[in-house]
């Protein structure tokens, strides 16, 4: 079955179809681990599939990547005094060449 991943570039922002997102919401990529309900939910899209095999989940500081699925990723975290730790995370593990949305903006976006 081929896959429906698609990805575009405008700039430095990372952009993905409407349908995608959608398709994305309904599949709740968060239900199989244990998020506390108080946790900010977080997609990354990366341009492209990862390469790098890396053993999930990652933790740093209480940001968790969770779990990839194509060219996203999906990560939560309970806020903290040290700041954004799960950008650093993610871009420790993925790089900078990303765009980074809570799960909360996404559904926005897709309605």
């Amino acid at each position: 079955m081929a896959s429906s991943f698609r990805s575009w570039s405008i700039g430095r922002t990372i952009v993905r179809p409407i349908d995608q997102l959608r398709k994305l919401l309904a599949t709740d990529p968060y239900k199989p681990f244990k998020v506390s309900p108080t946790a900010k939910r977080i997609v990354t899209f990366l341009r492209g599939r990862p390469t790098a095999k890396i053993k999930l989940p990652v933790e740093l500081h209480g940001a968790r990547i969770l779990a990839m699925k194509d060219g996203e990723i999906f990560s939560a975290y309970l806020p903290t005094p040290k700041g954004p730790v799960f950008m650093g995370l993610i871009e420790k593990t993925f790089g900078k060449d990303q765009t980074t949305r809570t799960w909360d903006t996404i559904v926005k976006v897709a309605r």
